[in-house]
């Protein structure tokens, strides 16, 4: 009977270790269950996380394709700017020189006009001058010479000029200095 007794004790012991394992292993198994469960909330969480994610992905590639092909169509559009300004570039460097070639021949032909000026402003009080000596020398050709119809004042290289001709040139010349005072009036 003791080794029955001695049986029955170490049954009895392993029954209640077992039932302890057992209760430790009920707990544990609960605990699984609500991690399990929690693991499959945050799954399901995580799955609807996912979906958003994939749609929010695929929106945003679609704007990246949208972006990319606006990029390409800059960089196209600034591709052709630039072209467009070394072609300007160029153009605005030839008018640069044509304007620094047309000022060149500007201040030549001003130069030019103004030395022609002083050049007529001479000639004019040349001219002036001449007119004046030779109403002069007239005058007083006239002015010596008494009118005598046919008498020969003058003789050169077989010209004679009476006193007749002498008195009409002197009121063609007196015509003629009236109509230039006329015209610079």
């Amino acid at each position: 009977m003791k080794v029955i007794e001695s049986r029955a004790q170490k049954d009895e012991e392993k029954m209640e270790i077992q039932e302890i394992q057992l209760k430790e292993a009920k707990h544990i198994a609960e605990d699984a269950d609500r991690k399990y469960e929690e693991v499959a909330r945050k799954l399901v969480i995580i799955e609807s996380d996912l979906e958003r994610a994939e749609e929010r992905a695929e929106l945003s590639e679609g704007q990246v394709r949208q972006l990319e092909e606006q990029l390409r169509i800059m960089d196209q559009t600034l591709k052709a700017l630039m072209a467009a300004e070394d072609k300007y570039s160029q153009k605005e460097d030839r008018y640069e020189e044509e304007i620094k070639v047309l000022s060149d021949k500007l201040k030549e032909a001003e130069t030019r006009a103004e030395f022609a000026e002083r050049s007529v402003t001479k000639l004019e009080k040349s001219i002036d001058d001449l007119e004046g000596k030779i109403l002069s020398s007239v005058f007083s050709l006239i002015l010596m010479v008494e009118y005598q119809p046919g008498k020969t004042i003058f003789q050169f290289k077989g010209i004679h000029i009476d006193t007749l001709l002498c008195t009409c040139t002197f009121f063609l010349c007196v015509l003629w200095g009236f109509s230039l005072w006329l015209l610079n009036s």
